[in-house]
């Protein structure tokens, strides 16, 4: 199915909101000699950006199905975020797998519906500090939904981390809503990464990244599944460790390289090159500031740009290598390969 004007009017959309936190997060306040590589990263996701557009199709209609499952998934989350207190990205977690235990064969969900619940869930890691009513929220997981039903089968497929991207442009209303409203922004979900969480994001987001794709690509795992279960395995590991700073940070750089993993293999062929898209996932995460740190669904931006990135890596080296091959004699009889 080719695309359409509304397959390039969301693509703009994403690929806009991709933008502005590339470069609230990363560029602006780099230093003039890191900018070059800065530069350098973004334009290769440029590249990769170029190459997932042009694999866009058509739009599908919308579903009721998706938009309730968005606004249940974020209703769920948020009560088990404020009222339960349990820690974000364990709360995120628990909902992941309870919205892939209810993808047939044995549950009512089919994949877009999964997809939809999928990104809902970000959307109600609001944090307290961000005071805005219930309603608001699961309005917001709505909206999630509904940009899942219509993105997901059409807009930049097989990138992981696109359903928190989904959720981060969803959840921008809940924010605005919270700021009109009085609320702060003094509860963040990412912390700052100083130390031992320097050197440990990087490669945590790789394993990750890895482990997710395995189980998905070699053990057959539903996407949820893998996500959700590692994840709830690593991140509550580490907050009843007693880590204290250090477990949010681990918990994010772990379940945001689970997205990463969910990637298909005609966008990063190979486990190789899902752990390396990993590793860039928590390199992005080392720079990332306030107050868009405290926004649901950055770890899902995050994911998307480092496999863009490494999308744009595998174009370029591949157009290197198309250019520099000798053409093949043809032999008679035979055409030439």
């Amino acid at each position: 199915m080719r695309p359409t004007v509304w397959t390039y009017g969301l693509v703009t959309l994403v690929l806009a909101s991709l933008a502005a936190v590339y470069a609230m997060a990363v560029v602006v306040g780099t230093a003039p000699l890191t900018l070059v590589a800065v530069a350098l990263v973004g334009a290769l996701a440029v590249v990769g950006a170029v190459v997932s557009v042009r694999a866009s199709t058509r739009v599908p209609r919308p579903r009721v199905g998706d938009i309730a499952a968005g606004a249940a998934t974020a209703a769920l989350a948020l009560l088990l975020v404020r009222e339960m207190h349990i820690p974000a990205l364990v709360a995120m977690s628990i909902v992941v797998v309870l919205v892939g235990m209810l993808v047939a064969p044995w549950g009512p969900l089919d994949v877009r519906s999964e997809c939809a619940g999928y990104a809902g869930a970000f959307v109600g890691l609001v944090p307290p500090g961000i005071v805005v009513p219930s309603v608001w929220v699961a309005g917001a997981g709505a909206m999630a939904g509904l940009l899942a039903s219509v993105i997901g089968p059409s807009v930049l497929p097989g990138v992981g981390g696109r359903l928190g991207l989904v959720a981060f442009m969803a959840s921008s209303s809940v924010y605005w809503f919270g700021t009109a409203l009085g609320g702060v922004h003094d509860v963040v979900l990412l912390p700052e990464f100083h130390g031992l969480a320097q050197g440990a994001v990087v490669p945590i987001g790789a394993v990750a990244a890895t482990v997710t794709w395995v189980l998905i690509q070699r053990r057959g795992w539903d996407f949820a599944l893998a996500s959700g279960l590692t994840s709830l395995l690593v991140c509550g590991g580490v907050y009843l460790s007693s880590m204290g700073d250090l477990a949010p940070v681990f918990a994010a750089a772990w379940f945001g390289g689970t997205m990463v993993g969910i990637s298909a293999p005609a966008q990063l062929p190979g486990a190789v090159w899902i752990g390396f898209a990993g590793m860039l996932y928590g390199a992005h995460l080392l720079p990332f500031p306030d107050p868009i740190a405290g926004h649901v669904g950055v770890l899902g931006v995050l994911a998307v740009i480092a496999v863009l990135v490494v999308m744009g890596v595998l174009r370029v080296a591949g157009g290197i290598a198309t250019r520099g091959a000798r053409r093949p004699r043809a032999v008679p009889g035979h055409p030439p390969v």
